[in-house]
């Protein structure tokens, strides 16, 4: 790290009358930041030297996103991904083995008086881009006030720590390095299963599997909130806010919205010249139908033809395809 630096301001006004020295300000470089209702991100790679914390902002943000924006996570730099490796290095080696999560936690921000005490936003890692994760379910106040007490004390902890360290490229407003034995860090806090030390119902974190940076596909995770439940809410599924992508470039970019998943046509008939295709829908993810003839069939799937589009509500829908062709292929593909 570099050791921390003090820049003495000297500003002089000359007067009619003679000149006026000003006091002399010391400017000092700002460290970590973070804020109760912040997302935090957490990076670890077991038996490397460093962890990494990233503060995303306000959860508040993402949930009025409109959906089907993307943002880009611009505190997350290949500065600090490569200050979290050991040996760090630039440019950044493999990213294969990076374990990472993301959460929030209410725990009394007065600016968000709408959201619930010991409301929470948890990660949910799916193994596979196609692959859907586990749902995570409402509980009590009382069973997520535990887990929300180890969110906040990430980010929290992570600002401790900063505050006590220089500023630099691994001590930035928007992201810090901590060595993981140190009780700062984000592996003490969310614990050797991934559940914030056994508060939480599974494992939030996710892992980039082996040949991540050839495979082109991103490591993914969905973010659910969980308001407190009583009585018959208890164990119902929370809310998705939408989903995070880790890149193979070290890149984090956030949509809003469910992640889109398979699609399964269910059934195909044909009534005088109008087509209906069934589907299994994910609830509000848009769903549109692709068509071509038989020239078109060996053409890539992204060049057929666009026809009618539909919101999924969870349950099996159908798309109208009105013509008179005598041979047509379908897709259904979501967005």
């Amino acid at each position: 790290m570099k050791t921390n630096m003090h820049v003495r301001l000297i500003i002089t006004v000359s007067l009619a009358a003679g000149t006026l020295l000003l006091a002399r300000l010391p400017i000092r470089a700002q460290t970590f930041a973070y804020t109760n209702c912040d997302l935090v991100a957490g990076f670890q790679v077991p038996g490397e030297a460093n962890d990494l914390v990233v503060d995303l902002g306000t959860v508040a943000y993402y949930q009025n996103l409109p959906w089907r924006s993307v943002v880009t996570i611009t505190n997350l730099t290949a500065t600090l991904l490569s200050e979290t490796l050991s040996p760090p290095v630039n440019p950044l080696p493999t990213l294969d083995g990076i374990t990472w999560s993301v959460a929030a936690a209410m725990r009394g921000n007065v600016n968000y008086p709408q959201l619930p005490l010991q409301t929470i936003w948890v990660t949910s890692p799916q193994p596979g881009i196609t692959s859907p994760g586990p749902v995570w379910k409402r509980e009590s106040v009382w069973n997520l006030g535990g887990t929300a007490s180890q969110i906040d004390a990430i980010g929290f902890q992570a600002a401790t720590y900063g505050n006590g360290q220089p500023a630099g490229p691994d001590n930035t407003p928007g992201g810090i390095v901590i060595p993981p034995a140190r009780q700062y860090s984000y592996t003490s806090i969310m614990g050797a299963r991934g559940n914030y030390d056994g508060t939480f119902q599974g494992d939030a974190e996710n892992t980039t599997p082996d040949g991540f940076d050839t495979a082109g596909l991103p490591s993914r995770s969905t973010l659910y909130e969980l308001l407190p439940a009583t009585g018959n809410a208890e164990g119902t599924a929370g809310a998705v806010i939408g989903y995070f992508d880790f890149e193979p470039d070290g890149t984090l970019i956030f949509t809003a919205g469910p992640p889109p998943l398979p699609v399964t046509i269910t059934s195909i008939t044909r009534q005088g010249t109008v087509t209906t295709i069934g589907f299994t829908s994910a609830n509000l993810v848009g769903y549109r139908l692709r068509y071509t003839d038989s020239s078109g069939f060996t053409t890539p799937i992204s060049s057929w033809n666009i026809g009618s589009t539909n919101i999924g509500t969870g349950s099996t829908l159908s798309l109208l395809d009105t013509n008179a062709a005598p041979i047509r292929f379908y897709v259904i593909e979501s967005f």
